[in-house]
């Protein structure tokens, strides 16, 4: 009830701000207090709750509104605000991203089949966490090594579509499977995929392994995609994304790799 009071005194402060802009932010301000689950929070939840939301893949420009809202709000409020720090745009990839000479490495530090092969699954396929912990038997082509993305009703996917997989992952996946025709295929929650590649990530110990989260295993996938040749349409298929722009971010990566090339061979003709 006070919680309530708060937001609609701070909503009234917020003038020349539109009816749309006010429901934004009492969505994002009820969401941070859903997860919180305290009425004392104060600026470490705030950061807690947005480097989850980095954790599930929400977009840096999401995760910056999201900051605004929230460092506006506590300063409202009356509370320390300084340690609370806007993600800049156009830095969501970033250098976060497991290298290809540490891939094995990265791999072998999951001891079961079964993360073994939720790594390798996100890494191949670039899926979001989401769609790993909603993916069912039944969304599985054996013969043909494709995947269907659809929603189940239990975590939100935004497009439905189809993506490949490798003949070694298919393999795995049939093992790991048997003879179960229907369900769930990993049985797991979001945050439980979260901890597993959190956990293996950490034992790893490769350069930045506390920072490697599932999405930046999506964005692995994305960057050697692009650095090894494939087309930005298919990539953006693959990946789901409503517009070519998102996955245009990930073409940087492919300059650089030109640059390194450009500036190896311009040192040997001058």
């Amino acid at each position: 009830m006070q919680d309530n009071l708060q937001i609609n005194h701070f909503l009234s402060t917020l003038i020349g701000k539109s009816k749309n802009t006010k429901k934004v932010y009492l969505h994002t301000i009820q969401k941070f207090i859903n997860f919180v689950r305290k009425e004392n929070y104060d600026q470490f939840d705030v950061i807690n709750y947005l480097n989850y939301l980095d954790s599930i893949g929400q977009k840096i420009s999401t995760i910056r509104l999201v900051a605004v809202v929230l460092k506006r709000y506590l300063k409202f409020l009356g509370k320390d605000t300084s340690k609370i720090v806007l993600p800049k745009m156009g830095n969501e990839i970033k250098n976060i991203y497991v290298r290809e000479k540490y891939l094995k490495d990265f791999l072998n530090a999951f001891d079961s089949f079964r993360d073994k092969l939720i790594v390798r699954f996100i890494l191949l396929t670039g899926c979001r966490v989401g769609e790993v912990a909603n993916l069912r038997v039944e969304d599985i082509d054996f013969d043909k090594r494709m995947i269907k993305i659809v929603d189940h009703g239990k975590y939100e996917i935004k497009k439905q579509r189809i993506v490949p997989i490798d003949k070694v992952t298919c393999d795995m996946l049939k093992e790991f499977i048997g003879e179960r025709k229907t369900g769930s295929v990993f049985n797991l929650s979001v945050r439980a995929i979260q901890k597993i590649i959190k956990k293996g990530a950490l034992k790893s110990k490769i350069p930045y392994c506390d920072k490697i989260t599932p999405h930046k295993l999506r964005h692995t996938m994305a960057i050697y995609w692009i650095t090894k040749g494939g087309d930005l349409r298919t990539l953006q298929r693959i990946l789901g994304h409503n517009s070519i722009k998102t996955t245009e971010i990930y073409l940087d990566y492919d300059i650089q790799d030109m640059i390194k090339v450009y500036d190896r061979i311009s040192e040997k003709l001058l």
